[in-house]
């Protein structure tokens, strides 16, 4: 996971906590399995935007698709 060795290598650089709710959050069940349906949905999407073959309706999936991925995937409130 190269990724995340990333992520911590800026994080350690910029001397960002690791204790805030907010990264706790993403190291959850409930977060991995949200992750898990989002990146389903934009599978979905994909297929969708490649049968519309429409530019604008493409457009549209794209920002619906962004839109309700940050909702789904944003920290329940405690």
């Amino acid at each position: 996971m190269a990724s995340f060795d990333l992520i911590n290598k800026i994080r350690r650089f910029y001397r960002v906590s690791e204790n805030t709710p907010d990264i706790q959050w993403t190291r959850t069940e409930t977060y991995r399995k949200r992750m898990e349906q989002v990146k389903t949905g934009w599978i979905i999407s994909g297929v969708c935007m490649l049968a519309v073959e429409n530019v604008a309706a493409v457009v549209g999936i794209f920002f619906f698709s962004s839109f309700m991925s940050f909702a789904f995937l944003e920290r329940d409130k405690d």
